[in-house]
């Protein structure tokens, strides 16, 4: 892995910490809403994904992993997420992941391929993409700020932009997209990437009578 990156410059010796920084800068590629938890119990941390909850344990290395063998319940994690996978094709302890269903991410595929850079670079919503968006998916998005909410329930967002039933689904349907996320599914409802707020306003500041925002 480059030093160009993340700042440094190193081999395959990383830390336990070093991975999970690796993967918190990186969870939505793989299909992960947000992280809810980090702690030093196993499985180290819990996530959302498509809504409900998963567990995951970091390793520097696949063979790490030994050490929960007979010791934990496997049952209670879905993933392991390590640097690489350094066991040979039928070690016991890859044979116990199997039976268990455990999946396994590896970074250095992940970013050795350049994936984190070329992402890095397409993921951002400029002003112009988010003028391309329609007219009750701008209102939908501006119902988070004029609530000062970044989170709403659907009933919220519908009484808002006067949208409900599948024709609200479509709406939300349609930022599926392979940008960095808009809206994205929440536990307590739907959660709006404020990161993107003052954009949002300053299309509606200019677009505003023209999409029925008063």
């Amino acid at each position: 892995m480059g030093s160009g990156v993340w700042g440094l410059d190193k081999k395959d010796n990383f830390t336990h910490e070093e991975i999970v920084f690796l993967f918190a800068r990186v969870y939505p590629a793989f299909g992960i809403d947000y992280i809810k938890e980090v702690r030093s119990s196993y499985p180290d941390c819990i996530c959302i994904k498509n809504g409900e909850e998963i567990a995951i344990e970091f390793e520097p290395v696949l063979s790490s992993f030994r050490d929960h063998i007979q010791k934990d319940d496997l049952g209670k994690c879905q993933y392991i997420v390590c640097w690489q996978d350094d066991l040979e094709s039928y070690s016991p302890i890859k044979e116990e992941i199997q039976k268990h269903d455990i999946n396994i991410i590896k970074l250095k595929d992940f970013y050795e391929e350049g994936k984190v850079k070329d992402r890095s670079k397409s993921l951002d919503w400029s002003l112009k993409d988010m003028q391309r968006l329609t007219e009750n998916q701008i209102k939908l998005l501006y119902a988070f700020i004029a609530n000062d909410k970044d989170i709403l329930t659907s009933k919220e967002i519908s009484k808002f932009i006067g949208v409900k039933g599948k024709a609200l689904g479509g709406v939300i349907g349609g930022f599926k997209t392979t940008k960095e996320w808009l809206i994205r599914k929440h536990p307590r409802g739907w959660q709006f990437n404020k990161k993107y707020k003052h954009k949002i306003i300053k299309i509606v500041s200019e677009f505003g009578p023209d999409i029925g925002i008063r």
